[in-house]
């Protein structure tokens, strides 16, 4: 088998991006969580690796969105509080400062 070789970070940008916007199209109008997440274009970005973390945390700074399923799927961590649960913007805010305390930018 041969080995894995990561995209260079503007590919995965790219990448990230074209599937992010097919997502947002293709979910639109969904009002299930699981509908959402289990979207192909979804399931690809999860696909895409670890790599993708600082694109999703970007992303979620700047529009608050249900990255949330991909994010514990890439990083086996969970930062939402209780109290947070369904709530878009404070789970997104949890998740950002996860990301600060982790090493990625914001």
């Amino acid at each position: 088998m041969p080995p894995i070789v990561a995209a260079p970070p503007e590919q995965l940008a790219a990448q990230f991006r074209q599937l992010a916007d097919r997502w947002r199209d293709e979910t639109r109008f969904l009002s299930s969580t699981t509908e959402i997440v289990l979207n192909p274009a979804y399931q690809r970005i999860i696909g895409l690796g670890p790599g993708v973390i600082p694109l999703i945390l970007a992303d979620l700074a700047r529009e608050p969105d249900h990255w949330f399923w991909a994010l514990r799927a890439l990083t086996g961590e969970d930062p939402v509080p209780a109290e947070a649960r369904g709530r878009v913007k404070a789970m997104a805010e949890a998740w950002l400062q996860w990301g600060r305390q982790n090493g990625y930018p914001a």
